[in-house]
């Protein structure tokens, strides 16, 4: 990176118009291109001049067609640079994209959330009651690919501030994910899966399982398959942790030991 010609700190300031450009193919590669320069050179590009481009990407997140869209909501050119600048460049930006009412710029902001909060990982703790709002409005949305992102994105913050004493906004986002666990589509099960895993590691074993005991009798076989599933998953990830939280259930079959009737 130090021997390429023109340097990285003069290439980067050229793309900006680049990223203008109304041809599709172009604005991919050019995309792609900030991202490469994100992962191995970022630290040879001045941060104002990575908060210009990243103002443009967002931009780009407005874009009506589905292929450019999926294109730049994938590339992890915000996340890389908010882990450069540091988030508070991106996130008020990126918190501000969610109020156009669009589908396709509130899907691309929780992809890149997620991405973003993925990067930064520990450091999420100083910004997790910030994205929280955003986070309900998406857990809450009809729309699928809302709760399925909003899932993703929860599952690497919970991640990320385990032990760091976030254990609040855990729970309070916990409660809007668990109404989720009986959808049927299979990408939104298994995000809404994944971000419960999360849970565990942040919050311990023990308060999932709270949420969990209220359904493993229902008397609907549909209902009781979820929650054994969900209990199953906790079982292989905090067995010995478990053993606190079971409840003491009262036995009572009559027990016969060396033939006395106790």
């Amino acid at each position: 990176m130090t021997k390429m010609t023109p340097p990285i700190k003069d290439l980067l300031p050229g793309l900006t118009p680049i990223l203008k450009n109304r041809h599709e193919k172009v604005q991919e590669n050019c995309i792609d291109l900030v991202g490469r320069i994100a992962d191995r050179g970022a630290e040879f590009v001045p941060a104002r001049e990575w908060m210009r481009i990243c103002f443009e990407i967002l931009e780009m997140l407005k874009a009506h067609k589905k292929e450019r869209q999926n294109h730049v909501c994938t590339t992890a050119d915000i996340a890389s640079v908010a882990e450069t600048c540091s988030p508070f460049t991106v996130l008020p930006a990126l918190m501000n994209e969610y109020r156009v009412p669009e589908l396709n710029v509130h899907n691309g902001v929780l992809k890149s959330l997620s991405f973003l909060f993925e990067y930064i990982g520990e450091t999420g703790k100083d910004y997790i009651y910030a994205v929280t709002p955003l986070l309900e409005d998406a857990l809450m949305d009809r729309d699928l690919v809302h709760r399925q992102t909003a899932a993703s994105a929860i599952k690497r913050i919970s991640l990320g501030v385990a032990g760091l004493g976030c254990e609040d906004a855990l729970i309070h986002l916990f409660n809007y994910v668990w109404p989720n666990i009986f959808e049927t589509s299979p990408h939104v099960v298994n995000a809404v899966m994944e971000a419960i895993e999360g849970m565990r590691v942040a919050l311990c074993a023990a308060m999932v399982l709270n949420y969990c005991l209220q359904g493993l009798f229902h008397p609907s076989r549909k209902v009781r398959e979820v929650y054994w599933k969900i209990y199953n998953s906790l079982y292989i990830g905090s067995q010995e942790a478990l053993v606190a939280a079971y409840p003491v259930l009262e036995d009572e079959r009559t027990t016969y030991i060396a033939g006395l009737n106790w």
